[in-house]
């Protein structure tokens, strides 16, 4: 039997397909006539026709599936430039509103600190009373803290009568435990140096007593500043073991004297490091 075996590239047409095999027996029986060069030829050409309209198919499906890919591609990039720019917008925007914030916080700052600074004004001839016993004062709340700052400083003291605008205790229900803290009186006066003048005697005498009772004296601030005075609680605790003098000066700034000078700290982290190193200074 002859045979000739066209030898293709593996995977190129159909997968699997290495060779075309052309039998010249066959082709022999068919024509009833010797295969000659001029057949041979006429067949190959005819199978190249064949090929070639193949790879054409082929050709066509894979063009496409390209030009199809190339549509997918371009409509991807037109999508990613749409949100790039988005992005780029949004990033503007963003930078924008958080410089808004920031000048708002700022503001907002600003704002609360001069509220605060004027409620604290409006309270500027405020005292607050701590451990007076509750129902000590009866009906008459306005003679009683009159007479009670006569009993802790002394007639002498206090010469003139003090004019009390309005006091009341700290707004809440009474609680009868006797272990619980009684409400601060809120006192307002007239004057402000009346405020002012019974201050000063609070600190002078250093310890009141009412009926074996130790009372506090404190001016009338914002619960916002006091807050923020009490921070220093701890450090005006180790003042007093240091046997250092100092005082709170408005609104809240802790001023020490020491070795003949004045210094100021305006938060408890400053105050601490100076008690560090004088510690350490001292013999």
């Amino acid at each position: 039997m002859r045979s000739l075996c066209l030898l293709l590239k593996p995977n190129k047409i159909e997968k699997g397909l290495d060779c075309v095999i052309v039998n010249f027996d066959h082709m022999d029986s068919d024509m009833g006539q010797p295969v000659t060069n001029k057949t041979l030829v006429e067949t190959l050409q005819q199978f190249k026709n064949e090929m070639l309209s193949h790879f054409d198919t082929k050709l066509d499906t894979i063009h496409n599936s390209v030009h199809q890919m190339q549509d997918s591609l371009n409509s991807m990039k037109t999508t990613v430039g749409e949100l790039e720019g988005r992005v780029g917008s949004n990033q503007d925007e963003l930078s924008r509103l958080e410089t808004r914030i920031k000048q708002l916080e700022k503001q907002n700052s600003y704002l609360a600190e001069k509220v605060e600074d004027a409620e604290n004004r409006s309270r500027a001839s405020n005292i607050r009373l701590l451990r007076v016993p509750e129902g000590s004062e009866g009906r008459d709340m306005i003679g009683f803290v009159g007479q009670l700052l006569i009993q802790l400083f002394g007639q002498d003291k206090l010469p003139s009568p003090l004019v009390i605008e309005r006091a009341h205790r700290s707004p809440g229900t009474p609680n009868p435990n006797p272990k619980t803290a009684p409400r601060p009186i809120l006192v307002r006066f007239l004057h402000f140096q009346d405020k002012l003048n019974i201050l000063r005697l609070s600190r002078d005498k250093k310890e009141l007593l009412l009926k074996g009772n130790r009372v506090h004296i404190y001016p009338g601030f914002s619960a916002g500043l006091m807050e923020k005075r009490r921070l220093f609680t701890t450090v005006k605790k180790k003042l007093r073991d240091l046997d250092i003098e100092y005082a709170m000066q408005y609104p809240a700034t802790l001023r020490v004297h020491v070795e003949g000078k004045k210094l100021f700290f305006r938060s408890p982290d400053e105050a601490e490091i100076f008690i560090r190193d004088f510690s350490q200074q001292s013999p």
